[in-house]
């Protein structure tokens, strides 16, 4: 099941492998995923230099195995569906270990069926709300720039307060917290100004040039009257 025959359409670097069980209604199918047998390869050998356990042996025979992960299956289905249910429910693992792990959802404090239920609810959809919030940092690129905790940290400090007779107001925020809430469309983005030619604009000109002829109008009045007196 290591010799690998085919590669998964659909997915950059996958080959895998399919056999049907003999005297079973079962197929066996093997992915190997060239990117994460080199980093699995990668943190092995580090893994190897720290604890001074380098052997040439170990590696080659592990070599074999980075990568790869070998599935049974009772239907003859296609291989990319395999190879997408499993990573579907891989994502449902990682769910319910930061459920337990991260969230330290383990005790309920309560006593009652009703409660035990509920309070897992609860517990849940915290959990639920915050993957939806980890893609949407993912989404709008924040991820990049700072941790899950470093955002929520940000979006803490941007509060709104409602004086009497207004309506709510957000609070005095800094640049970097308002870029924030911009990149996630919580607040509306400032509008691009219009790139003008240098130089005066047309109201400008049309104003000095109005001053010019009355400037003209004036002196012209003048000179006709001093004309009217003196002659």
């Amino acid at each position: 099941m290591l010799d690998f025959t085919q590669i998964l359409h659909g997915y950059d670097g996958v080959t895998y492998r399919k056999e049907k069980c003999s005297g079973k209604d079962k197929c066996l199918f093997s992915f190997r995923d060239s990117a994460k047998a080199a980093k699995e390869e990668c943190d092995y050998l580090h893994r190897a230099k720290t604890d001074g356990t380098y052997n040439l042996e170990d590696l080659k025979n592990k070599q074999k195995t980075f990568g790869t992960i070998v599935l049974e299956c009772d239907q003859d289905i296609k291989p990319e569906t395999v190879y997408k249910a499993y990573a579907e429910c891989w994502e449902i693992e990682i769910v319910m270990r930061y459920y337990k792990s991260a969230c330290s959802f383990y005790e309920t404090r309560v006593h009652n069926d009703c409660s035990v239920i509920s309070s897992e609810f609860c517990d849940f959809l915290s959990t639920l709300l915050t993957f939806r919030l980890l893609k949407s940092f993912d989404r709008a690129g924040l991820l990049n720039e700072m941790n899950y905790g470093k955002n929520m940290n940000l979006l803490k400090r941007a509060k709104k307060i409602k004086l009497q007779g207004q309506d709510w107001q957000l609070i005095k925020i800094s640049s970097a917290r308002e870029i924030l809430l911009q990149k996630l469309s919580l607040l509306p983005k400032p509008e691009e100004s219009e790139n003008r030619k240098p130089g005066r604009s047309k109201n400008q000109y049309s104003l000095t040039l109005g001053k010019h002829y009355l400037n003209q109008l004036h002196f012209v009045s003048i000179k006709y009257f001093l004309t009217m007196i003196f002659f």
